[in-house]
């Protein structure tokens, strides 16, 4: 769920100048505009850089050549340009708002923040600047903050249906799920085709328990919408709440096909070279089973013939630019859903009759935080079902820099059997589960030849993590599962700060502050990891044979929401 994005960059003003405005500057200020409204960018830059030339710190045209820049989406250069004009006329709002604007783009959140700060405190009624302040502050998990700069914006207009969408959003993150509701109504009340409040008010009624409102709501949403993916993938789940596996597998499969068997071109700039293994030996296994038409040979060959090309880069790391031209043959075939096995329902349950329940819920709760491991999760006939799943299925569309391939619900992971045994886990666990209904699922397959998944926590209640490769691929029985840390994720960091790899290096130095000890779970085929998600974990070393079939496959369900501040 997320709030609607900021307003863009504002008009520019009159100009405010402390130069002379001689003819020839009004002359190239206006030749630059007609430009800019003519598209032609370029000569609109040549133009304003020739103003510049003869009054080097006219605000105006350093305010113009900003936004021009933001436009040409160079965007480090906005930032710089603009912030030139407001070292010459500081008093305007309007400067301050689109460099707040232009900071965002480029990835400076909080010189955002501050710029609409200042454009509010000169023109407090300042609209556009409130409600991109509100999602600026959101976003960094400032949510009472955020809060308030929402409520300053509908005090200066309380018709404007965004921001009291942006207003639910940030209440219902704070946990206040019957203002969120109802703002989200009052949202749809000025404007009944809101799709995004619609898909919002869902979701919290979801949460709430009001599973046919929810179903409701997501389903207008897709009647004003019907290429709505959020709300169909959203529908996908509200119906396996509902216990209608067949009409949630057809939705989240709807949401799959919609997002890659799309028809465009693969326009991507770079590769992985272990998504060209992964799908290379995953065609090939394809059609050593007569599971694919032969019109896909060629797609086949070509595969070869990159991952040949690859070899030969002298690079050694695995995301590897590629031009057009290189990726043009598989392009056709590349993100598609190619084959799709069958998991279907288990009339007899999937889950191992064997379990211990008292023993399992009884580790899980003296553990603190919660954590245990199961032995012998799901029958044979659900293992077997899930590894033929999970080989067969093309559907493997996420890449990661540390080698491993991700399939989610709403890539084509869902199935009947995978619904089925999330709810059999729920049922069968209640003292574990609670209250607590599936959110998420994912698949990992691993390139034995690189590392695993680097520290993080997710944003959940739950998490269970299994593994379906045969024992015999693994190479040391000591290691090749998971490590779980002793320490939940800070409730004040928000998702980028507790699930990014970029912060590893945090995340480690905070583990080392509070003293964290680790839970070193070594792999073992059907054996399932059960711990509170806001813990921290990452994959431990892995060392599987290099053969397709011995490729590491670890199933995540969560369950809930994380727990808030």
């Amino acid at each position: 769920m997320k709030p609607i994005k900021g307003r863009p960059p504002g008009t520019p003003q009159a100009p405010i100048s402390r130069t002379p405005d001689t003819a020839a500057l009004r002359a190239l200020m206006n030749e630059g505009t007609a430009h800019l409204q003519g598209g032609r960018l370029q000569e609109a830059e040549g133009a304003y850089r020739k103003a510049l030339d003869l009054a080097p710190n006219h605000p105006d045209a350093l305010h113009h050549l900003g936004l021009l820049l933001y436009r040409l989406n160079r965007f480090d250069e906005a930032v710089a340009t603009i912030s030139r004009a407001i070292e010459q006329a500081p008093a305007s709002p309007l400067y301050w708002f689109n460099l707040g604007v232009v900071s965002q783009k480029a990835a400076r959140p909080d010189e955002a923040i501050r710029a609409y700060r200042q454009a509010v405190a000169l023109n407090p009624r300042h609209l556009e600047a409130w409600i991109n302040l509100g999602n600026g502050l959101k976003d960094r998990s400032a949510i009472p903050e955020s809060i308030e700069a929402y409520q300053k914006a509908l005090a200066l207009n309380p018709s404007h249906a965004d921001t009291h969408n942006n207003l639910g959003v940030a209440l219902k993150e704070q946990g206040q799920m019957e203002r969120a509701i109802a703002s989200y109504r009052q949202a749809l009340q000025l404007k009944p085709t809101h799709v995004e409040a619609l898909n919002n008010l869902g979701l919290a009624l979801l949460e709430m328990g009001s599973l046919d409102e929810a179903i409701a709501s997501f389903t207008q949403a897709l009647t004003i919408m019907p290429g709505y993916l959020k709300a169909l993938y959203n529908l996908g789940i509200a119906w396996s709440w509902a216990g209608e596996n067949e009409k949630s597998v057809d939705c989240l499969q709807r949401a799959a096909t919609a997002k890659h068997d799309h028809g465009k071109p693969v326009t991507d700039a770079f590769v992985y070279r272990s998504r060209i293994k992964h799908d290379l030996e995953q065609i090939q296994y394809l059609f050593d089973r007569q599971l694919l038409n032969e019109d896909q040979r060629s797609y086949l060959h070509s595969l070869q013939r990159l991952r040949d090309e690859l070899d030969r880069r002298p690079d050694p790391g695995n995301r590897i630019s590629i031009a057009p031209q290189e990726l043009a043959p598989v392009a056709a075939s590349f993100n598609r859903l190619l084959y799709r096995a069958q998991a279907p329902h288990l009339p007899d349950g999937a889950l191992h009759p064997a379990l211990n329940v008292e023993a399992v819920e009884s580790r899980y709760l003296a553990k603190q935080p919660e954590a245990t491991f199961i032995d012998g999760l799901l029958k044979d006939e659900a293992l077997e079902g899930l590894r033929r799943f999970c080989w067969e299925s093309t559907i493997w569309k996420k890449d990661y820099e540390n080698g491993y391939s991700g399939a989610f619900l709403g890539d084509g992971f869902a199935s009947p059997l995978l619904l089925q045994i999330a709810e059999e886990l729920r049922l069968k666990f209640p003292r574990i589960f609670k209250q607590h209904r599936l959110t998420q699922a994912w698949a990992f397959k691993h390139d034995s030849a690189r590392r695993g998944l680097n520290i993080h926590a997710d944003a959940a209640a739950v998490n269970v993590n299994f593994w379906i490769t045969p024992d015999e691929a693994n190479l040391n029985r000591e290691t090749g599962g998971l490590v779980v840390y002793d320490k939940e994720a800070p409730r004040a960091w928000n998702f980028q700060d507790y699930n990014s790899d970029q912060n590893k290096p945090k995340i480690l130095a905070w583990l080392n502050e509070v003293g964290a000890q680790t839970m070193k779970i070594p792999y073992r085929t059907n054996r399932a990891i059960v711990f509170n998600s806001d813990l921290f974990h990452e994959t431990d070393e892995i060392a599987f044979k290099d053969d397709y079939l011995s490729r590491r496959i670890n199933i995540t369900l969560l369950y809930g929401h994380r727990l808030r501040p």
